[in-house]
């Protein structure tokens, strides 16, 4: 052994190597043989580096190393040392999930706040990327890189990778809103991300999926639709099927509650049989301005009593009721199928819009919805007339192939649904006018449109935000039924404006390459590296190979 001290020493130093790296598994055969191991290694280097056992009677006990030999044993050293330290790697991987990220804007590693909130879990939150409704986009590959920093920081974090729109029965459980999003289960609540995916709104939406049970609200007590199954055809009863299956809890709200929790996030109302008086105009401005998200939806048959509501919103909603226009040769079809009241012909989906977008990619933007009557939005100006609430106006949908008649209030709220429908169109109208029904306002300065005070005010404007949706017809009736633009336009407006709520702030980060530079002058480093540097390790190497020969 003594004859051989360097290849003895260097196979004792991999032993201990070895034995640390590999500890967690060898305590399973026993808690005492990785320390057995090293104990045995220190012995051995030990009694290497000691004069125990060395000849005296020789003239000289300095071992002799022929040149060729002491290279084959480095060599062969150098590759034992990457055989084992590479089993070592395989068997032991878990000990090496240690990265260290060094980019300057921290591009491979999360925040504090989302390893925080990571740290936290205790339940599993699978992750299923719904791919873009256009092939030629990878959209689940782009966030690949973000999601498995969130799943090496949590255990609890599973991406189950893409959905594949062909397996129905995949499709069915997890009931995407739309293309191009992530959809995210917990137990049995769910939530949708779509768009771009930052860490901001990826950490965001995991705390309001774990923390909170997302609601929809229903008002009633002015004659809308019941949110049970009746027989009276006036129910969301379907609605609130789809609802539910995507993990909505569904409450309704009666207006003599008043004001809504301030933690209501989406409200249902409209389609009122019931004039709406100055109470529920109150509730709803007070929902607006605390940040609250309103979709409304018009009886066209009915006056809805919100004029105040609309003005303050920078709508109008025209005194007129849509029909179908019969001189068109599709008015001419619609007639012989002998409809007590024909139906008009909702098309033209704004494929900008996230709400109509999903419409517009699966139907084609000129897909048809039939409805019962409709009646035309105007959007007036982008301010309202206090000038504190700005307000963004896009157009969701229009209809086509409608015959307008001017129609008074009292006119209107007598109009018998039973009775076959008598009232004639306006004179001279437009046939090829197109019509909006449908319209996306994006409320900022939202708290100013609150009647009462609102408390702990949002001060930061960016957040003083509110959307309303307004829908100038009902989305029940007779032609709603097996029509699946009718069925999923609620539950898909829905999940579009229920927006996890920003609990963490976490401020964005530039990920656009840097060049990075050894030296603002590199050329000054170019004799160093190219000329003495190699010299220097020549003449080191013939220094110690003559001294190894004459050893």
């Amino acid at each position: 052994m003594k004859k051989h001290k360097l290849e003895f020493s260097i196979a004792t130093i991999f032993l201990i190597f070895v034995t640390l790296l590999m500890w967690e598994n060898l305590v399973l055969i026993n808690k005492y043989f990785p320390i057995g191991l090293v104990l045995l290694g220190a012995i051995v280097l030990a009694y290497l580096v000691s004069p125990l056992g060395n000849n005296k009677n020789k003239e000289n006990t300095a071992e002799k190393y022929a040149p060729k030999y002491f290279a084959q044993a480095i060599i062969s050293s150098l590759i034992g040392m990457c055989l084992i330290i590479g089993l070592a790697v395989v068997l032991n991987k878990n000990n090496f999930s240690k990265s260290f990220d060094l980019t300057s804007n921290k591009i491979n590693s999360l925040t504090p706040e989302s390893v925080k909130i990571l740290s936290t879990l205790t339940k599993p939150v699978e992750i299923i990327c719904v791919p873009s409704s256009n092939l030629g986009e990878n959209y689940c590959d782009s966030n690949i890189d973000l999601l498995s920093l969130y799943m090496k920081t949590s255990p609890q974090i599973i991406n189950v990778g893409q959905l594949s729109l062909t397996d129905k029965a995949m499709v069915q459980k997890i009931q995407p809103s739309g293309f191009s999003r992530l959809v995210l289960m917990s137990g049995n609540n769910k939530s949708e991300i779509d768009g771009v995916i930052t860490e901001s709104k990826l950490t965001n939406a995991i705390i309001n999926l774990v923390k909170f049970k997302k609601v929809v609200y229903f008002l009633s007590g002015s004659g809308e639709p019941s949110v049970n199954p009746d027989n009276s055809g006036r129910s969301y009863s379907d609605v609130v099927s789809v609802l539910q299956a995507k993990s909505y809890e569904v409450k309704e709200w009666n207006i003599k509650q008043g004001n809504l929790p301030q933690e209501a996030k989406v409200l249902i109302a409209g389609d009122n049989n019931l004039l709406y008086g100055e109470e529920v105009q109150n509730i709803l401005r007070n929902f607006i301005g605390f940040g609250g998200r309103l979709i409304l939806l018009v009886n066209p048959y009915r006056e809805q009593g919100l004029e105040r509501l609309y003005t303050e919103l920078n709508l109008k909603l025209d005194p007129i009721l849509l029909t179908l226009n019969t001189s068109t040769p599709i008015g001419q079809q619609l007639v012989k199928q002998n409809f007590s009241r024909p139906p008009i012909l909702a098309s033209n989906f704004n494929p900008d819009s996230p709400i109509t977008k999903v419409f517009a990619d699966v139907y084609g933007a000129q897909a048809i919805m039939p409805l019962d009557g409709g009646r035309p939005i105007s959007i007036l100006a982008n301010e309202n007339p206090t000038g504190k609430v700005l307000i963004n106006a896009t157009n969701l949908l229009s209809a086509y192939s409608a015959a307008p008649i001017t129609i008074a209030p009292e006119v209107r709220n007598k109009i018998d649904l039973m009775a076959p429908f008598r009232l004639s169109p306006d004179a001279n109208f437009d046939a090829n006018k197109i019509w909006t029904i449908g319209v996306n306002l994006d409320i900022s300065g939202a708290s100013n449109l609150a009647v009462e005070k609102v408390l702990n005010k949002e001060t930061d404007p960016a957040k003083d935000k509110a959307q309303v949706v307004v829908f100038g017809f009902s989305i029940l009736g007779p032609y709603a039924r097996d029509n699946p633009i009718s069925e999923n336009l609620l539950p898909i407006t829905v999940a579009h404006l229920y927006q996890d709520q920003e609990l963490v702030s976490i401020p964005p980060r530039d990920f656009t390459p840097k060049q990075f530079n050894m030296s603002l002058y590199p050329g000054r480093w170019l004799p160093f590296f190219a000329g003495i540097l190699p010299v220097i390790t020549a003449i080191s190497g013939l220094f110690i190979w003559f001294k190894r020969r004459s050893a």
